[in-house]
């Protein structure tokens, strides 16, 4: 820092002798200087100034951290607070949502049935709890619910939490399919071929698989195929006859339950 002479302004000066009689607590703060020019003699603050002041604002903030520290102590980490206050916010609607949706299970609403099922399939606002899923699913199938009906079936045709029984399977997939469930068509048409929970049945297999490919399911397209090539002339104008009654019957229900 360039030090200059109050009085003639020259930067011609140099540090001056503390005399005993000077050695109070200000030359802590300041340094007296002497310029050589007019030979004036003065005081400016000296660098331990800075160095002082830095120090104090140091332990300013070294207490303020130590009583941050004992009050998060005492009183609970704010930041951890606030992170579980958020954790709070969060969670809250969940419980909300599973009080309210499993009080209108209770009350046999199929489509609060079903998303408990898969509340407790997936755990959100709640444990897991297989048996408790598969319950509420099997609830929700039989009180109407058609992607529940698909699911159930499908549990059991796979025997996914439950005992496996291809002829129950096969009863909630008819069930399912008879509602427009392109994915229950496909599976049940695959069971009329294999002859699982069924008899073989080659119509009813192209019937539910010619419903499926028609609903989008691609891998129905070959096994519908392959079941058209068993059937006769006359079976496959009376399966193609059902299929039509089966998909504007589904139609008539869909539009009339808007």
């Amino acid at each position: 820092m360039i030090r200059r002479c109050p009085r003639c302004g020259s930067i011609n000066v140099r540090r001056s002798t503390i005399h005993t009689s000077e050695r109070t607590p200000q030359h802590i703060l300041r340094s007296p200087y002497r310029c050589h020019e007019c030979r004036e003699r003065f005081w400016v603050f000296s660098r331990n100034a800075y160095y002082y002041l830095g120090g104090a604002i140091a332990m300013v903030l070294i207490t303020a951290v130590i009583a941050w520290s004992a009050r998060s102590v005492v009183w609970g980490e704010p930041h951890a607070l606030e992170d579980r206050r958020g954790e709070s916010d969060e969670v809250a609607p969940k419980i909300a949502s599973f009080a309210g949706t499993m009080k209108l299970a209770q009350d046999k609403d199929p489509l609060a049935e079903y998303k408990l099922a898969q509340m407790y399939a997936l755990g959100h606002g709640v444990d897991r709890d297989k048996q408790s899923a598969r319950k509420w699913l099997e609830r929700a199938a039989q009180h109407g619910h058609h992607e529940a009906q698909y699911e159930f079936g499908l549990a059991l045709l796979n025997g996914r939490d439950v005992v496996q029984d291809f002829e129950r399977s096969a009863e909630w997939l008819r069930r399912a399919g008879a509602s427009g469930n392109a994915k229950a068509q496909f599976e049940l048409g695959r069971m009329y071929v294999a002859g699982m929970g069924v008899p073989v049945d080659n119509v009813k297999a192209y019937i539910w698989l010619n419903l499926a490919a028609a609903g989008g399911i691609e891998r129905a397209v070959s096994p519908r195929d392959a079941a058209f090539r068993a059937l006769s002339p006359a079976q496959v104008v009376a399966a193609q006859t059902e299929a039509r009654r089966l998909t504007e019957e589904w139609s008539v229900s869909t539009t009339s339950s808007k």
